[in-house]
This record gives structure tokens, C-alpha cells and sequence, in this order.
């Protein structure tokens, strides 16, 4: 704090807020060229200088007092922890992860080849010499050593459905991993509600506290002046001291609560987050019946994915029909006999059926029913769960809207037995400690009536999170 400050022309003392020079004066100081002794002009630079320097820390200093503190909005917190969670981008991992598996399954439709190379010696090999003894034929003598070099080409035909399944499934499990997702997010948005609504009744109760205090303090002074006139005792003054103390203790305590939890805050947002920021008061919600859960539809897909499960094992005992083919380079081809190396080649049509499992599709399908039936279970529970948590929420905010409309009065009441209270206690009437404990009424009034005020705001947005309308 700056102290009294002189002007130069008069020697009234001028506080730091009242420290104003118009301009047109101030120019005609400037212009001023009366004569001046060469002993003085350096002095009067010298002031002129300092003036100047003083006048521009006076402009900083009101400019600095004069900023706002930022203000930071509920719907603000709710964006900020939902972009820079960790959790947010595991949709777009899911979505990456997705696209890969979907190529990867479109490939069983190109032909798949292989290429192989043997090279082979044989310790004997067919001799027709025996079989055509006496008879005037030749026929080669086959290697001993062979080679060969093929290609093996499959094509598939007809695979039962089984790859349409198969991205059917990864679809199912793409959505159920989105939807998780998103009600990990939901979570975290609770979570900020609760915080950020903390922080509220926090600065109204400290708000509150203050202004007990200002009034406690003023009071006081009332009663020392008293004291200092010997109409009161000066045991009196004692009491209120204490009274006063403890209210600073409450108002520290408070401080320190609300450190906490916008460090709380600033971890759930990951953005730091002074303690000067105000959390603008949210607005009233309408009541919004539609519920969106995410889990809802989470449950609902995790029962389409086991559905998908059920038709892959179908596919799966479905035949397949597919075209296979074999381009070689060797000795000896096909023409046995033929001991020079030489191209050859093999097409043809398969057909694959496995029709005999033994049961095993069956027992597969009824495990996913009995998953399917766990699903449902757990949606059961959670339609209970969530109907109790509605109705809880909407008995708080009845609750709090009838107890706001006797607040005001209540306030009213307490604040007129205090100012009585006050007066017997300037006529000696009644004690210090009575006078307080009227006053420590009229204040715990001040703040159940702040903190219904918040509380049915909280408890209207508790009830839209809970929908999944938020």
C-alpha cells in the first residue's frame, strides 16, 4: 500500500487514489517558460523526471489492480476433462485398430500363393529295363537327383459367410469399446460436477464468513468505544476478540479446503488452475426425461456382439468351396519318364466340410447364451440402480426449493434478533457470549441458505449426468 502523497503546488496531503492531475494543468506546467536560474534547471529536470516516473507507476499499478480474474464455467471444466483425458483417445486407438482388422479380413478374398523349392536324391529309381528285355526299345533311365521349383495358388469361392461374420464381430467389438468409453467419460464428468460444485459452496461460505466478520469487527469497534468511554466493561471486548479469531480460523480453514480441491480440479482438467479463477454460478437446468445412458446402449451391444458370435459359428460349419492351382519348374514333372527339366502346371476345384464336430458349435452357442443372460442381469441391476439414484436426486432438489423458500424469511428473522441483541448488549442487558450465539445463528442461516442454493443446482445437475443428458 502506498501512503499519503503531497501536491506540489499546495501541501495537502493526497491519498493514492485521489492522486489526479488534469490534463490541460499538466500541460501548462509543460509549457511554462518562465526564467530559471542556471542553479536550479537541473533540479527541476531531476523532478520533472521523477514526477513523470511516479506518474507512469500509478497508471501500471491502478491498470494491474483493475484486471479481472478469469472465469471459468461449468460446461468449460466439462470439455476441458473429456479432451485432454487419456480415456478420450482410446476411441481413436479403437477406430485405428478397427480399420486394420477390417483389411486384414478382406484379404481372405485374394488368392493366397506360396512358393516352394526341393531338391531331392534318391538312392535308386525306376528301372524298366527288366520289362522290356529282349525287346528292341529304349527307354531313359530316370535321375537319381531331382528338382523342383512351385507355386501353389488358392482362391476362395465360397467361405459360408464366415469372413461377413468375422467383421460383423470386430464391428460389435469396435462399438462396445466406444461405448465403455464413453462411460468412463460420464464418470469423469461426475466427478468435475462434484468438485467444481465443492469449490462453490467454498467461496459462498467464505463470502459469508467475511461478511460476519466485517460486521463483527464493526461492532466491536462500537463496544470499544464504549469501553474507552467507561459506559461498558472491558471485559466485554474479550468475547468478541475470540469470536473474531475464530471466524478468521474458519474463513483460513475454508482457504486451505479450497486449495485442495481446485488442485483436485486442475488434476482433472490437466490444466492448471489458479486459486483466483472464478467459477461462474451455473445456470438453472430444464428437466430433461429422455435418458441417454451410455451403458444402455453398451449393454445392447455387447448382446448384438454375442449375437454376431452365434451366426460366426454358423458360418463355421458351413462348406467351403474354393479353386486351387500348381505352376512348377522341374525334373521330373508329371511325364515321370522325362528326365529334362521343363515347365508344368495342375488346376482344380475343392471342396472343404467339416459337418462332424461333435457338438462342439452346439456347446459354443450355449455359452453365449449364458453370457447373453449375464448381460442382461447386469442390465437389470443397473435400470434398478440408476431409478433409485433418480429419485434420490429429484427428493433433493424438492427438498432444497421448499427449504429456499423459507431461507429469506429465517434470514430476516435472525438478522432483526441479532441488531436486539445488539442493543441489550450496549445497555448491559445481556452478555457477550448471548449476543454471539444470536449472531452465530443469523450466520449458519447465511450459509444453509448459500448452500441450498448451491446444492439444488448440484442436485440438478447430478440429476441430468445421471440421464446421460449432459
Amino acid at each position: 500500500m502506498m501512503g499519503a502523497f503531497y501536491n506540489r503546488y499546495t501541501s495537502v496531503p493526497l491519498r493514492s487514489a485521489e492522486f489526479y492531475i488534469p490534463e490541460n494543468k499538466y500541460m501548462q506546467v509543460l509549457r511554462k517558460t518562465p526564467e530559471i536560474p542556471s542553479g536550479h534547471l537541473k533540479t527541476n529536470k531531476i523532478k520533472m523526471k521523477n514526477f513523470l516516473v511516479f506518474t507512469m507507476v500509478i497508471t501500471v499499478s491502478l491498470q494491474m489492480n483493475g484486471q479481472q480474474p478469469d472465469t471459468l464455467r461449468i460446461s468449460d471444466c466439462f470439455s476441458a476433462a473429456i479432451n485432454k483425458s487419456p480415456v478420450s483417445r482410446q476411441t481413436t486407438i479403437a477406430a485405428n485398430a478397427l480399420k486394420y482388422k477390417i483389411k486384414n479380413l478382406n484379404t481372405n478374398w485374394l488368392p493366397s500363393t506360396v512358393f516352394n523349392a526341393q531338391a531331392l536324391y534318391n538312392s535308386e529309381t525306376i528301372d524298366f529295363s527288366d520289362l522290356i528285355e529282349g525287346v528292341p526299345l529304349s527307354l531313359p533311365t530316370l535321375p537319381l537327383d531331382q528338382y523342383k521349383f512351385w507355386a501353389e495358388i488358392n482362391q476362395q469361392i465360397f467361405d459360408g459367410g464366415i469372413t461377413k461374420a468375422q467383421k460383423t464381430v470386430e464391428r460389435k467389438v469396435y462399438e462396445t469399446e466406444v461405448y465403455q468409453t464413453e462411460t468412463d467419460l460420464l464418470s469423469l464428468k461426475q466427478q468435475v460436477n462434484q468438485v467444481f460444485f465443492s469449490i462453490l459452496l467454498s467461496d459462498k461460505s467464505i463470502e459469508t464468513l467475511r461478511i460476519m466478520l466485517d460486521k463483527l469487527t464493526d461492532n466491536k469497534n462500537i463496544i470499544s468505544s464504549g469501553v474507552n468511554n467507561g459506559v461498558i466493561l472491558p471485559d466485554m471486548l474479550l468475547a468478541m476478540e475470540a469470536e473474531e479469531l475464530k471466524l478468521e480460523q474458519q474463513i483460513d480453514e475454508m482457504k486451505m479446503s479450497k486449495s485442495q480441491l481446485v488442485t483436485t480440479l486442475s488434476t482433472l482438467l490437466d490444466t492448471l488452475i489458479s486459486e483466483n479463477t472464478i467459477l461462474a454460478l451455473p445456470m438453472e437446468l430444464m428437466d430433461e426425461k429422455k435418458i441417454n445412458r451410455p451403458e444402455l446402449l453398451l449393454f445392447s451391444v455387447q448382446k448384438e456382439r454375442l449375437d454376431a458370435g452365434k451366426k460366426l459359428i454358423n458360418s463355421a460349419d458351413m462348406p467351403k468351396l474354393f479353386a486351387f492351382s500348381q505352376v512348377a519348374y522341374g525334373r521330373p514333372g508329371y511325364n515321370m519318364i522325362s528326365a529334362d527339366f521343363h515347365g508344368f502346371y495342375s488346376v482344380g476345384v475343392g471342396l472343404k466340410w467339416d459337418f462332424l464336430n461333435y457338438g462342439n458349435s452346439k456347446r459354443q452357442k450355449q455359452q453365449l447364451e449364458l453370457q447373453m443372460d449375464l448381460v442382461s442381469i447386469k442390465e437389470d441391476n443397473f435400470n434398478d440402480l440408476l431409478h433409485i439414484q433418480l429419485e434420490n436426486e429429484q427428493l433433493s432438489i424438492e427438498k432444497y426449493q421448499m427449504m429456499m423458500e423459507k431461507d429469506e424469511k429465517i434470514i430476516a428473522l435472525r438478522k432483526t434478533v441479532t441488531e436486539a441483541s445488539f442493543a441489550k448488549l450496549q445497555r448491559g442487558v445481556i452478555t457477550p457470549n448471548e449476543y454471539l450465539t444470536d449472531q452465530r445463528e443469523e450466520m449458519l442461516a447465511r450459509l444453509q441458505t448459500e448452500s441450498h442454493k448451491i446444492l439444488k443446482l448440484k442436485s440438478e445437475y447430478n440429476l441430468q449426468l445421471l440421464k446421460g443428458n449432459l
